[in-house]
């Protein structure tokens, strides 16, 4: 069962980006950096696994339009 919470943004050239620093965004999806269609052989071993949040990115980002 999906549980809502308030989610932290602090990007604001993000669309989702709203007053306080929250996300209005309906998901988030957050993937690893090292997880990309060039790094597919590296897919099966904790190479893939992030070690700090600096290791992730958020592919919900969406520019904001001004």
């Amino acid at each position: 069962m999906a549980k809502n919470m308030e989610v932290k943004c602090y990007v604001d050239s993000c669309e989702y980006w709203s007053k306080n620093n929250f996300c209005s965004a309906d998901g988030i999806e957050v993937d690893n950096q090292a997880m990309s269609d060039m790094e597919i052989g590296g897919l099966g071993g904790n190479e893939a696994e992030a070690g700090s949040s600096r290791e992730t990115y958020c592919r919900t980002y969406k520019p904001r339009t001004y």
